[in-house]
């Protein structure tokens, strides 16, 4: 993503957090999250379409090639399947998970919850019992 393009995203993003629907439909607000939850990208390629139609209706407002990356016309094909997403960063390595303290220890509470309860049992049962 170009410096330009971050800028018109972010500008973008404010104006549609700042904006509430004058009229609200309920039933075209359930398409639409029926559909978000089909397409994991639904929010990107949205966001990428508005911009570019946007861009589209102000020629004047974007110098031209300053658009190579995120808002080249030609960054999503809109109604027609791709067949692989290509992702402009390379993939994560793979190789062991390092796993905080908090992690173990959640998962030896979850493995072990039934021995836990059953210590917690007992020494109520023997404080109750010495009293």
């Amino acid at each position: 993503m170009t410096g330009s393009e971050r800028d018109a995203l972010m500008q973008f993003l404010r104006e549609m957090i700042q904006t509430k629907p004058r009229i609200y439909d309920e039933t075209a607000a359930k398409l639409i999250a029926d559909a978000f939850r089909t397409q994991p990208y639904a929010a990107y390629l949205l966001t990428q379409r508005v911009m570019l139609l946007q861009a589209a209706q102000n020629p004047g407002q974007a110098a031209s090639g300053t658009f190579t990356e995120f808002l080249n016309p030609d960054a999503t094909a809109w109604g027609e399947a791709v067949a692989e997403v290509q992702l402009l960063e390379p993939p994560k390595p793979t190789g062991p998970r390092v796993i905080s303290m908090e992690e173990k220890g959640l998962k030896f509470i979850g493995r072990n919850s039934k021995a836990i309860w059953a210590v917690i049992f007992l020494a109520f049962a023997v404080v109750l019992l010495t009293r």
